[in-house]
């Protein structure tokens, strides 16, 4: 690995640290949903689940399925099921010691 290459892993974990996209990732970590599913489970405007997604696929953490006329996201890499689940895991463990 490269210096350079920490750049662009530090802008993976920016992007992974926001908390809406934190939200909507855990979300599609319990199942696939459509743009619109998101919005209502998360009450958010369809065009702010819409952009967020834009910027997950952007990095390759969500793919889209179309069926239909609807499309479907969810999680592309099963690490990052993973990486979530243990972050909330090490996260609870702080909370719980506080």
């Amino acid at each position: 690995m490269e210096i350079e290459d920490l750049d662009e892993i530090s802008r993976l974990f920016k992007l992974l640290g926001h908390p809406k996209r934190l939200q909507l990732l855990y979300l599609l970590i319990q199942h696939s949903m459509s743009v619109s599913e998101i919005s209502k489970a998360l009450s958010w405007e369809q065009s702010a689940v819409s952009h967020q997604l834009q910027l997950l696929r952007k990095y390759g953490l969500v793919k889209q399925i179309r069926h239909g006329k609807t499309i479907i996201y969810h999680l592309q890499d099963p690490k990052v099921m993973t990486l979530i689940a243990d972050v909330v895991s090490h996260a609870e463990k702080i909370v719980k010691s506080s």
